[in-house]
């Protein structure tokens, strides 16, 4: 993987809080993975940092650092250990560092034409939506009771939210580049003001060097349990469909987000994550719209944030937890409902034909109904090509 050169670094108030956009989509599963499964808090938060800072020199573009998703939510649903968890990075490290070496990306392009790209990204849309409306009606920690006005209780999920989505609107009107940052702000402010200053107790801690070692057993646990049905997600999503958005973004700046270049540094990455113990990450075009549409317009913003992730992190983990868990959840979830508009909106360039639109609603249908966006898009691409071949067929 060769540094990027050309495309510089800015590091501006604008820039950072285009940084701060994908935390929507980070924090719940993060937090989430180190609170519920044991993940170690200092190893996640390391692992995620060095992500961030080797992604800001190979791309100098706002390219993002995600938890994966799939592999998330199937630790999560089913209370998985920390060693099964780890085998998660280690497939997708296998998987995609191999296809990246082989050079097979342009192979596996012919798998995921524009149009189940774009389905993809209204698939992800929806389920943008689905995480922002959990997170808007999930009542944080602290914030149980609900605020009398006038001989009526208001829920503080109301009032978070309410008092996120004017933050937003005010700032979109005005100063659309500090949109994130001010929407932060109005979280910390308000959380700090009811619940007071967390711990911030201090102390250098790093991550150990393997600190598990995943057993054949839990090996073979996670290529069935984890990585077969994320594998695919990863290559629609993290892959093409990041490409695809970050071409319709940075236009000739984005000449070198390449299919295989992604693939090798999501490979890279994950390698790392299961060196150290870490959670399992990825790219994605849900993140990349987030950073954009927020501010960022450089590698300065996953710079910044990978520097803050490897600090906190060496500080302490804990500490990072308590400082993360002053953002209320209904406060991200008005963050990621606007991310999720934003990525709706990539398809308008979709070329209206009838194969076309089909193929990205199938997508978008079969997600709706299994709320499995591999799923659809396999199911998606099938459909495309078969369509094709009736053509030929019918031609010849």
């Amino acid at each position: 993987m060769r540094l990027t050169k050309g495309n510089p670094f800015t590091f501006t108030l604008a820039e950072f809080s285009g940084s701060l956009a994908d935390l929507g989509v980070m924090l719940p599963l993060v937090l989430a993975l180190i609170s519920l499964n044991g993940m170690d808090a200092a190893a996640a938060f390391f692992g995620i940092g060095l992500a961030y800072i080797v992604t800001a020199l190979v791309y100098r573009l706002p390219i993002p650092v995600q938890p994966l998703k799939s592999v998330s939510a199937l630790a999560l649903a089913m209370g998985l250990a920390p060693a099964v968890i780890i085998t998660g990075a280690i497939w997708n490290a296998v998987a995609f560092l191999s296809m990246g070496a082989l050079g097979v990306d342009k192979w596996v392009h012919r798998l995921f034409p524009k149009p189940v790209v774009r389905g993809i990204q209204l698939g992800l849309a929806y389920l943008l939506f689905k995480s922002a409306w959990g997170l808007v009606t999930k009542t944080p920690k602290g914030w149980e009771t609900a605020l009398p006005v006038a001989q009526i209780s208001i829920p503080w999920n109301l009032i978070l939210s309410i008092g996120a989505l004017i933050a937003l609107l005010i700032f979109i009107l005005y100063r659309k580049e500090y949109a994130s940052l001010g929407v932060f702000g109005f979280g910390i402010v308000t959380a700090v003001l009811y619940l007071g200053l967390p711990d911030l107790t201090l102390r250098i801690t790093l991550p150990r060097l393997l600190p598990l070692v995943p057993t054949w057993d839990e090996l073979w646990l996670g290529f069935t349990l984890l990585a077969l049905p994320q594998i695919p997600l990863s290559l629609g999503n993290s892959i093409y469909a990041t490409a695809d958005a970050a071409r319709q973004y940075f236009d000739e700046k984005a000449a070198h987000v390449t299919e295989r270049k992604l693939m090798l540094t999501m490979g890279f990455n994950d390698l790392i994550a299961s060196l150290i113990g870490g959670i399992p990450v990825c790219h994605g075009c849900g993140g990349l719209t987030a950073h954009y549409r927020l501010g960022a317009r450089s590698g300065g913003a996953p710079l910044m944030m990978g520097i803050a992730f490897l600090l906190l992190a060496v500080f302490g983990g804990q500490t990072m937890m308590n400082v993360f868990r002053l953002v209320p959840f209904p406060v991200l979830g008005v963050l990621l409902a606007y991310v999720g508009w934003q990525h709706f909106l990539l398809s308008r360039d979709l070329e209206r034909t009838a194969r076309n639109w089909l193929t990205a609603i199938l997508v978008l249908a079969l997600t709706l109904w299994t709320n499995n966006l591999a799923i659809g898009f396999v199911s998606a691409a099938v459909f495309y090509h078969l369509w094709g071949w009736m053509i030929q067929f019918r031609r010849a």
